[in-house]
């Protein structure tokens, strides 16, 4: 391997110091941050000790250092919440980041530049940012992470909606956009190769701007997750911003350069190179859709198995322990939505909600309070029990025998006519509810499409 003549230019120590930071910070970012994107960091950290070490030196910090006093909740696979757990995680890399850049510089002060090393680093933020941003991608493409609008988001009151449930309402309508905006996202496949990296870094910068425009605005849940993903980006623009600026401001004639690449002087480890980056691509690339169609059929399958209790049902009467309650009894439910890919829940009086779950193969319904009550009692039986499949699978049982959420049976009578039979902790409760005739298409929303001639708005 020979070294081009660029690479023999010192830097100046700030670019030294700064460079030791991003590069522990990235690296641990993608590693103990984000490992649900990379499958061998998914198996390494369900399988192997990283779920454990992680969840030791979090708690440590949160319940002795800053002393806080409720349940840590940790992350799991594909989820991007801002818990309390993920800021621990960002202010624990940020010490190490600047803890090891010390004392990296100690160790390392006679070295003129970090050229090779800032190759390497570039290169894995640019496989990284590429493979991830597809991924969402392909969310959009098919219409994963913005399902189309159901029975609850249709009959739900705007005004009684969250800024979230509203913004994926808004997204969940067209798929249209979706692809526009899986378009824009699959744009940072040109980071794979340096010559296009300038031109994906600025696409990537724009489409994750408006993930963050988003993701603020309305209260999603992920705020630090595309922060940190188009700090990435805007690390790769910065070698070109100086360049880009005078082209933009003063008319200057520029050209742009690829990152410089190790040069390797033997045949055999030039075409292995390129082999290994087709694989590397190639599997990610495949990988990738294969799971989205899988997931894709997945959800499909899930919906037609509960096509049977699909719809908005009325509760026609709330039993507990044989007692009626009436409608004005605020523990009594006044509806039930079944069949909707972005929310299944139970709607009680005014604007209380509570969630669902319905494993149709066993004919049961599953309920519990709101997302965030729920992840902090399946948090109490990992804590107790540890991380585990076995504890995964029976993790509906174990919370029910706890009384922590409740378990009905379904009954059908008619088509029309659902019953239910459980028990909300000590008391029985007995159900009964009627299905409302609603078709999805029948709501205005639904029924109002694209329309080339418009006379007038139509705004109401």
């Amino acid at each position: 391997m020979e070294k081009t003549s660029n690479l023999s230019i010192p830097w100046k120590p700030y670019k030294k110091m700064a460079f030791r930071f991003v590069f522990i910070f990235f690296m641990l970012f993608i590693i103990f941050v984000d490992w649900s994107v990379n499958p061998i960091l998914s198996k390494l950290y369900y399988y192997g000790p990283l779920s454990t070490v992680l969840d030791n030196v979090i708690s440590w910090i949160g319940k002795d250092l800053f002393r806080i006093p409720y349940i840590i909740i940790s992350p799991y696979d594909g989820e991007h919440n801002d818990r309390t757990y993920v800021y621990l995680l960002y202010f624990a890399i940020v010490v190490v980041a600047v803890l090891g850049a010390m004392v990296w510089g100690l160790f390392d002060r006679k070295r003129q530049n970090y050229d090779i090393a800032y190759y390497w680093l570039t290169t894995i933020i640019r496989y990284y940012l590429a493979f991830t941003m597809f991924l969402f991608a392909l969310y959009k493409f098919f219409k994963l992470q913005f399902p189309d609008l159901g029975y609850y988001t249709l009959t739900e009151q705007v005004g009684d909606m969250s800024p979230m449930h509203l913004a994926w309402a808004f997204f969940g309508y067209s798929y249209e956009y979706n692809v526009f905006m899986g378009i824009a996202e699959s744009a940072s496949l040109l980071l794979l190769f340096r010559k296009t990296t300038t031109l994906g870094a600025i696409i990537t910068m724009g489409a994750l701007a408006n993930v963050i425009a988003v993701n603020y605005s309305y209260d999603v849940h992920a705020k630090m997750y595309p922060t940190a993903l188009f700090i990435m980006a805007f690390f790769l623009f910065l070698k070109d911003a100086k360049r880009i600026t005078r082209f933009f401001f003063s008319g200057q004639a520029i050209s742009l350069q690829a990152i410089k690449a190790p040069v390797f002087k033997k045949r055999w480890m030039r075409i292995s190179k390129l082999v290994l980056k087709i694989l590397i691509i190639g599997y990610y690339l495949i990988a990738a859709v294969k799971s989205n169609i899988d997931y894709k059929k997945l959800t499909e399958e899930s919906l037609q198995s509960k096509s049977e209790y699909s719809g908005i049902y009325d509760i026609e009467s709330f039993v507990v322990n044989k007692d009626t309650l009436s409608l004005e009894n605020p523990l009594r439910w006044h509806q039930l939505i079944i069949g909707d890919n972005i929310l299944e829940a139970v709607r009680f009086k005014e604007d209380s909600v509570a969630f669902i779950n319905i494993p149709v193969d066993k004919k049961e319904l599953i309920v519990y309070g709101n997302l965030a009550d729920l992840a902090e009692k399946t948090q109490e039986v990992y804590n107790e029990k540890g991380l585990s499949d076995d504890t995964w699978i029976k993790m509906d049982s174990i919370l029910i025998a706890q009384q922590k959420i409740s378990r009905f049976h379904i009954e059908t009578s008619d088509a029309m006519t659902l019953k239910l039979k459980g028990r909300v902790k000590n008391d029985s409760v007995y159900i009964s509810a009627k299905r409302k005739s609603l078709d999805l298409n029948d709501f205005r929303l639904m029924k109002r499409r694209f329309h080339w001639i418009n006379e007038a708005s139509y705004f109401y």
